[in-house]
């Protein structure tokens, strides 16, 4: 399944600088550029309901964006996201105009099923990536890459180049990075303990019985 085109995002050109940008957050506007091959830098300021609409479907989807005031009405994605590291608000985003084309680089999420079969044999799921960076045509942009583990075992490990990848998809994340692996339940100080203890009072238990010959 790849990432379709499907809504129009509508921005407003803004004046550049760093004064501008903290004017536009004053006002509710999220500060942003569009940049692209082929095209001027564009600085633009985006309303919070149409960043959400840009964020809502991930940074793989394709959107349309039109801005007011100007002949642009292009494809874009989104390349960045900068947000304030105490409150988690968007302070600047990076758009990307593309070509149907041209090849793009980016992120595609990572999805694990069967992860509640693992957990019912007492298995364990460490997760240790959650995106894979890929490199392929815009049309052909998968929406995520899905594996079963159900079938994995203690000790087996998903690496990057198991994932499904399609043809037309190069992968650019290492085949060999780690993505998860099935771990058993380490026992504890006290588990080790209550079996330690569970052994003596056998022994103790087999010392009492007397002896019938």
């Amino acid at each position: 399944m790849t990432v379709l085109e499907q809504d129009v995002i509508t921005a407003k050109t803004r004046e550049t600088g760093t004064s501008a940008a903290r004017a536009c957050r004053r006002v509710g506007l999220v500060p942003g550029i569009v940049y692209g091959k082929g095209i001027d830098s564009v600085p633009v300021a985006l309303s919070s309901s149409e960043t959400r609409k840009l964020l809502a479907k991930g940074m793989s989807h394709i959107h349309r964006l039109k801005i007011e005031g100007t002949d642009f009405n292009d494809r874009i994605m989104v390349q960045s996201v900068e947000r304030n590291p105490l409150t988690g608000e968007i302070i600047h985003i990076d758009l990307h105009r593309i070509s149907m084309e041209d090849k793009v680089r980016l992120e595609v999420p990572i999805v694990l099923t069967g992860e509640e079969k693992i957990a019912s044999v007492g298995l364990i799921l460490q997760r240790q990536l959650r995106e894979a960076t890929v490199e392929c045509l815009p049309n052909d942009i998968p929406s995520q890459f899905t594996f079963d583990v159900s079938n994995m075992g203690a000790g087996d490990t998903l690496l990057a180049g198991d994932l499904p990848i399609p043809d037309e998809v190069r992968l650019v994340t290492a085949p060999e990075e780690v993505v998860a692996v099935i771990v058993a339940p380490r026992r504890t100080v006290a588990d080790e303990a209550a079996g330690a203890e569970g052994e003596t009072e056998g022994e103790a238990q087999a010392e009492q019985v007397p002896d019938n010959q």
